[in-house]
């Protein structure tokens, strides 16, 4: 059994997997569990995840899951539990909130907030509904659009456990991405996450006649980048 934070997906293996157990980790309270998933909460910023996999889990062919099989069955098999994770993580967070006691979970569940508002507020695009906008197959959409945001050449957030995509990115009559999204997701600076990166695309900016980046992607991409460029300079240079 080994225990991570909840940005990772942790693996309880099964007799039939291969490697040592580890310990349980110590001090954490349960949150949720069922036949596959255990999660507990250390902190508010923490929860540990442990997840069981047994052989009927796993694809026949190890091929297959060397080239993202594996990945697509977890997904497909997994994405209630984790929306149901993702729940009760937020209630626990809102029932601590109400004590007034911790700093920090304040400040976590606020950006919380603040970001569910924003993702709430934006048309997106489920995984088909992105293959067919960018013209791409549709008898694996999951592996498809996973393959593009591998590479950092799309935008993705998750919603209610489902990955979903903003629609101003999309070129439709093309089928593409917006060239100046591709080129500044290509020279987003590393300190700049998905979020960040999405707020500054929805805030209106003067050098844009007070327009956001967002709408100005198709009609005016060249002052779009050189304002982009000019936001993430310092980002840049330290």
């Amino acid at each position: 059994m080994r225990y991570v934070s909840l940005k990772d997906i942790a693996c309880r293996r099964s007799p039939s997997m291969t490697g040592p157990a580890l310990p349980p980790a110590p001090e954490a309270a349960p949150l949720m569990r069922d036949a596959r998933i255990e999660a507990r909460m250390r902190d508010a910023r923490e929860v540990e995840v442990a997840l069981t996999l047994t052989a009927s889990d796993l694809p026949a062919q190890a091929a297959d899951a060397l080239q993202g099989r594996l990945a697509d069955r977890l997904e497909a098999a997994l994405s209630r539990e984790f929306g149901q994770l993702v729940a009760a993580y937020r209630a626990r967070l809102e029932e601590q909130l109400a004590k007034g006691q911790d700093a920090a979970l304040r400040e976590a569940l606020n950006r919380v907030r603040l970001q569910t508002g924003v993702l709430a507020g934006l048309p997106m695009a489920d995984q088909a509904e992105a293959c067919e906008l960018l013209g791409l197959s549709l008898a694996n959409p999951s592996a498809t659009m996973r393959r593009k945001e591998q590479k950092g050449e799309i935008l993705r957030f998750t919603l209610e456990g489902r990955a979903r995509y903003p629609l101003f990115q999309f070129d439709a009559e093309a089928q593409r991405l917006h060239p100046a999204m591709s080129a500044i997701l290509a020279e987003r600076p590393a300190g700049w996450s998905d979020f960040r990166l999405l707020y500054w695309l929805t805030r209106p900016h003067r050098a844009l006649g007070d327009a956001t980046p967002a709408a100005r992607l198709g009609r005016d991409p060249g002052a779009v980048l050189a304002a982009f460029r000019d936001a993430a300079e310092p980002a840049d240079h330290g």
